[in-house]
């Protein structure tokens, strides 16, 4: 079995944040359509939870919905290599699509690049079983779980997919800074709380 792992790689962008989510799956599938050399499978899954780091993770249905709609230039790349590029929704080579289960992708691989087969061959023996997808998250919500601090993604606008050889990073800083920024939001929801206590105390007692 291979288990769901998430991590993080940050990206500074002009419109924000970019954030990277790998995971290791076991349904990407490879085949063949007369000439034709597809992958498919799921980016992401809904309401499938990541890996515990300090909190859990996971996203909505639909959270890519928008993005899906307004957006006519998606590429899939290996190892987000923007020189390696793979497919595109752009030329109709790539085809993503949310359904109930989560981010469904069907990619034609163009034998002629040479690199585009490789990854083919690499994904039909096994050797590569990881996908990730780069976002930037429009809007979160942050619940509490059995005292474990719960992460939804509810939306999230979709810059890139990607067949990745290690579905794993080492650097969070981007979701870890939202994970703070709750954390202090929570913590002067409780000073204010404790203040409001104390007035409303000193009020009773004059």
């Amino acid at each position: 079995m291979c288990p769901i792992r998430t991590h993080f790689k940050e990206v500074i962008n002009m419109n924000g944040e970019k954030e990277i989510r790998n995971i290791c799956i076991e349904a990407l599938e490879t085949r063949e359509d007369g000439e034709e050399f597809i992958i498919e499978g799921y980016i992401n899954k809904y309401n499938t939870r990541s890996k515990f780091m300090g909190f859990y993770e996971e996203v909505s249905p639909g959270a890519f919905n928008n993005s899906l709609e307004q957006k006519s230039f998606i590429p899939i790349l290996f190892n987000h290599d923007s020189s390696k590029i793979l497919g595109s929704t752009r030329s109709g080579s790539l085809k993503l699509e949310s359904d109930s289960i989560g981010l469904k992708y069907e990619l034609r691989i163009n034998p002629k690049v040479s690199y585009a087969k490789d990854v083919y061959e690499l994904c039909r023996n096994g050797d590569i079983n990881g996908c990730s997808f780069g976002f930037r998250c429009i809007d979160d919500k942050w619940s509490k779980e059995d005292d474990f601090l719960i992460r939804t993604i509810k939306e999230a606008e979709l810059y890139e997919v990607t067949i990745a050889t290690f579905p794993a990073y080492e650097d969070t800083n981007v979701s870890c800074r939202s994970y703070e920024n709750f954390k202090n939001q929570e913590s002067i929801k409780e000073k204010l709380e404790l203040t409001k206590r104390k007035i409303q105390l000193e009020l009773e007692l004059s």
